[in-house]
């Protein structure tokens, strides 16, 4: 059976997902000080947002007739506050761009639903990069 690289990349945007997800529990719960304190609730605010993307991925590649493949990225986050926002800004950016590509994989298939749930998705990552952009800022 032929590889599928629409589900290909729907599985790396899952796994980006749950990575951030973890990534972000983590970063919320070590990050310290006083002056940090909107960084740590943006992170934790940012949780629930990532969950709702991997439950999106994971019904789709089911409904296009893969299985949802996790292999997360569980290596632990900088300790240092402004090496964790940019690491994080520019892994959002990364994200914007597959997301980008996933809606055009999915508009030469024909799912108008599917690309404009990418479109959003890619929408979504960008404003969380310009969120940590200001928070270096």
């Amino acid at each position: 059976m032929a590889k599928d690289p629409l589900l290909e990349g729907l599985n790396d945007a899952i796994n980006r997902e749950i990575s951030t997800i973890l990534r972000y529990l983590l970063q919320g719960s070590i990050i310290r000080g006083r002056q940090n304190q909107s960084l740590r609730q943006m992170y934790r605010a940012e949780v629930t947002d990532e969950i709702g993307h991997a439950q999106y991925l994971a019904d789709k590649i089911v409904m296009l007739g893969g299985v949802p493949l996790l292999r997360p990225d569980l290596s632990p986050p900088p300790a240092d506050v402004e090496r964790m926002i940019e690491n994080d800004r520019a892994k959002e950016e990364l994200d914007v761009a597959h997301y980008k590509k996933l809606a055009e994989m999915a508009d030469e298939r024909g799912d108008i639903e599917l690309k404009m749930k990418m479109e959003e998705q890619a929408a979504d990552e960008s404003h969380h990069a310009d969120e940590l952009r200001r928070m270096k800022a």
